[in-house]
């Protein structure tokens, strides 16, 4: 028999889980009378209305928890619909309440039949049902879409609510979130934790939102991530502190562009700086260089001060030739590959670090008998090997040995901790290895991250740009290390065949010619990350995000576009009026319409008329972008 819909149904227990009082509409569910049910056992009473409760209702009757929450659904069998029920609990002293309700279905189970067969003959209920329904489609379709991450947060941060895709940046799943309030926290990096809660407490002081951007860890992999979060509270009419309502962003991909930025325009100060003075010390060091040898022509061998002089001249000598290797390492510009000897690039290096590094650490090379040929950017790569050596020097404060070795292999050895793509074979590795203090093998999995760091003032860029820089080059980055017993990281590259310069000049010529597109929509994260997709993917992309804009970008002699892509939000005034904007600048231009945080169904019908292909708003990136280049293919 099915039960009758509940609303609170409340009883009292004792500490032994009795029943001391029922009130009525609990009992006519249970259907016995108030007085028979005193002194009855609640959790068994309830075990009795289905045997697949006794297991779920275990937690909550042994919990010493002050409240409890559990839902509970009823089975369906071949004659009645499944029900499903919210049993809540509050413990205090001796005694325990409980409160047991109908409730809705999830909406991943919602069948029209449940719901009709209860309220069929409510039809007050009924439509606030319907509403609901709506809504909770609507929010959950909106978190599972969007790729920002919300959620509900209490005054002690535990969650109340959150959106699935908050495991992908947390490692955590939304439904063990609830009721854990050092959660929150724990995820937060460390050096950001005492700035954060400043904020939240002016937050709540002020009544105001804040919007921060820090850093939190991933509980699975450890890794760092930006985020970029809109915090705000809820505060009550007393000045009560409800709870938050909180929008994460991750922005880690434009924080490292950021950081990079502003890393190179620094580099590119010191650069100037550095050229002009090495500059004058060349200039200084050429005349010590010139008078030692006008003096030392000028006096014989026996002469007392002909050894002095001698050590002179060589030492300003080398001085020169150091100072000129800085100024090529600097006036080295990225992007030009050429063929070099893997063995004359370590020497090089060797002989340029040794005269950095600390006497307390010994530098040698072990280097293969053969020439090892490969064809890469010769100074990107440079900088990759001298970060290596560098770290590899700060993992030894007390003295070691820092090994440069070379190496040629036939077949690729199992590599544990590797980032980048398998090389072609035969492949040619350039190990740098020192005898340092190593890694914790929990942070391995990690090194190569961007932001990932153990040093207190490290950037975290250095292994994940030598990660980029050898995936470039078609190459593996490895490393093996042991805790106190030294690291070693292995680059591993193809080894040249001489045909790589004639294959990458018939790449570039065989390159399809890149599209323009002019990229339509209102100023936001979705438009911003529309022309990132699209950019990344042989398309010159031209924004306009107003009227006036797009009317002087169609008008413009400077741009060429083969067609405009219009992101149409349904609450845009100048949507409808865009496709004729365009026509009127050029008849023939294309129009491809994608709708943005809507369905096709909420914008107007003619508008859907007047362009040449929608784009379905469920559509993956990969499937947007093999239409939109199928459709220009096929219209030219």
């Amino acid at each position: 028999m099915p039960r009758i819909w509940l609303e609170g149904g409340i009883a009292t227990l004792d500490a032994a889980g009795r029943m001391l009082a029922v009130n009525e509409p609990l009992s006519s569910w249970l259907e016995q009378p108030p007085g028979s049910l005193v002194g009855k056992s609640f959790w068994d009473t309830m075990a009795a209305v289905s045997p697949d409760w006794k297991k779920s209702l275990g937690p909550v009757r042994e919990s010493a928890a002050p409240f409890e929450r559990l839902n509970l659904k009823l089975a369906s069998d071949h004659a009645h619909s499944a029900q499903w029920f919210t049993l809540e609990s509050a413990a205090c002293n001796q005694s325990r309440f409980v409160r047991l309700s109908s409730t809705l279905p999830p909406l991943a189970e919602l069948e029209e039949g449940i719901w009709d067969e209860h309220l069929s003959n409510d039809a007050a209920r009924r439509e606030m049902f319907v509403r609901l329904l709506r809504a909770e489609a609507r929010l959950d379709g909106l978190t599972r879409r969007w790729p920002c991450v919300i959620f509900s947060q209490r005054p002690d941060f535990s969650l109340q609510f959150a959106s699935p895709n908050i495991k992908e940046l947390t490692g955590i799943d939304a439904a063990d979130w609830p009721g854990k309030p050092g959660r929150f926290w724990d995820l937060v990096h460390e050096g950001d934790v005492a700035e954060l809660r400043h904020q939240f407490k002016r937050a709540v002081l002020t009544s105001s939102a804040v919007t921060n951007t820090y850093r939190i860890r991933h509980a699975g992999t450890g890794r760092v991530a930006y985020i970029l979060e809109h915090r705000q509270p809820a505060i009550s009419q007393s000045g009560l502190l409800l709870g938050y309502e909180v929008v994460w962003l991750d922005v880690t991909r434009q924080t490292i562009a950021e950081k990079r930025l502003s890393t190179a325009a620094w580099k590119e100060t010191l650069a100037v700086l550095t050229l002009g003075m090495a500059h004058d010390f060349t200039n200084i060091i050429a005349g010590i260089h010139s008078l030692s040898e006008s003096f030392l022509s000028d006096m014989g061998p026996i002469h007392p001060f002909h050894e002095g002089l001698s050590l002179i001249k060589k030492s300003s000598l080398q001085a020169s030739q150091l100072v000129q290797r800085m100024i090529n390492l600097h006036l080295g510009q990225t992007g030009e590959r050429q063929y070099h000897n893997l063995n004359d690039i370590a020497n090089d290096l060797v002989e340029l670090v040794t005269k950095i590094l600390p006497r307390r650490i010994q530098v040698k090379t072990e280097l293969a008998a053969v020439q090892l040929p490969v064809y890469l950017d010769v100074v990107e790569f440079r900088q990759v090997v001298i970060n290596l050596m560098l770290n590899a020097a700060d993992s030894m404060p007390q003295g070691g040995c820092l090994t440069l070795r070379t190496s040629r292999h036939d077949e690729l050895p199992p590599l544990e901790n590797k980032k980048g793509v398998t090389p072609r074979l035969p492949c040619i590795c350039l190990t740098i290895q020192d005898t340092g203090c190593g890694i914790k093998q929990r942070h391995l999995p990690s090194i190569f991250d961007p932001f990932f760091t153990t040093k207190a003032k490290g950037s975290g860029l250095g292994l994940y740009n030598a990660r980029i820089a050898i995936e470039k080059h078609q190459g593996l980055i490895s490393v093996n290390s042991t805790e106190g017993g030294g690291t070693s990281f292995c680059l591993w590259l193809p080894e040249a065949d001489f045909s790589e310069s004639a294959r990458r000049q018939e790449e570039s010529r065989a390159r399809p010619a890149r599209r323009s597109l002019l990229l339509v929509g209102q100023c936001g994260e979705m438009l911003e990350k529309t022309a990132e997709l699209l950019r990344s993917h042989e398309y010159h992309i031209v924004v306009a995000s107003s009227s006036d804009i797009l009317a002087d970008l169609l008008q413009s002699a400077d741009y060429h576009f083969a067609g405009v892509l219009l992101l149409a939000e349904p609450n845009d005034p100048a949507l409808s009026s865009l496709p004729g904007d365009v026509r009127q600048q050029n008849k023939d231009l294309k129009i491809v319409l994608k709708p943005a945080g809507c369905n096709q169904d909420d914008l107007g019908s003619q508008l859907l008329k007047d362009v040449d292909l929608v784009l379905n708003p469920d559509l993956s990136e990969a499937d947007m972008l093999i239409k939109l280049k199928a459709f220009f293919d096929q219209n030219g």
